[in-house]
């Protein structure tokens, strides 16, 4: 390891990509644009590593956050120092009288900026730095993908991605026991056993929907469901578990072990997703890894915006002892994944694997994101705005 390094940057820029009408409509709304918050720790040897913070759908605040709260924290520091550093920030800007959660997301794409930096300084790749080895990791149809619509278009899109080799995929739900009932049986019926189906609610029921939801999930061996309730409705969580045997999933909107262990304590959910970007980074999601092992609960984390995200979690699946499952990105179009980078990290067969390069192997081309300046402003609509908004 060479001696006498530090840090003598860290910056955050937004960026926008504005979709031409609605990409996706689901439980969240409207998705009228993509926002990445892209993050650059340079140190003084002339490395640079990238990360990914969450939108929060506020992309310019937690741009802001990076850069005028967490950022003077950081300079000089040795970058090696991957516990202190994330203490530092812990307690300077999360703990007290920082921004809470909306820290936590920011120093999220520091941290895996700096995970990708000391393994570019390393010469080795970050799952080989975390204690894995390079493997295939399954994958699932997720991402921005498979929202509210048609059953006929629902089913091409759902064919056209089982062409491609997938045998996983993750619907959009929340509408209503009634409506989500119709798309999930029509999908289970077209293709059969053979295709997992998970289900997405994104926060959408209450507790008087148990019921319906619990029978047609069960009707159609769902493969989980995710998030049926907002993250501090505990005891709708674990009412749904106790009436049902159908996988109940959550965690994309838990931040930090701290949160997490709030809720496995709880005992109302089954597989963990928590989100390198939101929840602490790289190294705050290997140790809510490890926590949920002691329950003996799975990992399928969230991925988030960029071919950063995704290359962060198909790292860290690879090295945690007990990850299930990678969620793709499947979005018909998202310069972030795409253009960014010349780099290729695609799933073949139903599998993705980490590239084998120093730090996250991702080159970021700068050039090309100067064509997406950010647009303030969350991402997701209501519906009811849209004739105002998209006027």
């Amino acid at each position: 390891m060479k001696d006498g390094l530090e840090i003598t940057s860290v910056s955050a820029q937004a960026y926008s990509c504005k979709f031409n009408g609605v990409a996706l409509k689901f439980g969240l709304g409207l998705n009228v644009k993509r926002d990445l918050v892209l993050v650059k720790v340079v140190c003084n040897d002339g490395t640079v590593g990238y990360g990914e913070a969450h939108h929060a759908l506020a992309p310019t605040a937690i741009a802001e956050i990076i850069n005028y709260s967490i950022a003077p924290l950081l300079i000089g520091a040795d970058p090696m120092n991957t516990e202190g550093l994330w203490s530092l920030v812990y307690h300077h800007q999360i703990q007290t009288h920082g921004a809470g959660t909306a820290a936590t997301i920011a120093y999220s794409g520091i941290d895996i900026a700096l995970w990708d930096l000391r393994g570019k300084i390393l010469k080795e790749p970050v799952y080989r730095l975390l204690g894995g080895r390079r493997r295939k990791i399954r994958a699932y149809a997720g991402g921005l993908s498979l929202g509210y619509k048609p059953l006929d278009d629902l089913e091409q899109e759902v064919r056209d991605i089982v062409s491609k080799g997938y045998t996983a995929i993750k619907l959009r739900v929340g509408q209503g026991p009634k409506e989500d009932a119709k798309r999930v049986t029509h999908i289970r019926r077209t293709f059969g056993v053979e295709l997992d189906i998970a289900l997405d609610a994104q926060t959408r029921y209450n507790s008087t929907d148990i019921f319906d939801v619990v029978k047609y999930c069960e009707d159609n061996h769902v493969y989980w469901l995710e998030e049926p309730f907002t993250p501090d409705n505990i005891q709708a969580y674990q009412a749904i578990k106790r009436h049902t045997s159908i996988p109940i999933a959550a965690g994309e909107n838990h931040f930090t072990k701290y949160g997490f262990r709030d809720l496995l304590q709880s005992q109302a959910v089954d597989i963990l997703q928590a989100d390198c970007t939101k929840a602490g980074g790289i190294s705050e999601v290997c140790k809510i890894a490890n926590l949920a092992t002691a329950w003996h609960l799975n990992m399928a984390p969230h991925t988030s915006q960029s071919i950063l995200s995704a290359a962060a979690n198909v790292h860290m699946l690879c090295a945690i002892p007990n990850a299930l499952i990678y969620e793709a990105d499947l979005a018909p179009v998202n310069p972030f994944r795409d253009d960014i980078s010349k780099t290729e990290l695609v799933v073949k067969d139903g599998y993705i694997e980490p590239s084998d390069r120093p730090g996250l192997g991702i080159d970021i081309d700068e050039e090309v994101l100067a064509k997406y300046p950010a647009i303030p402003g969350p991402c997701y609509i209501p519906a009811t705005r849209w004739s105002v908004v998209g006027a």
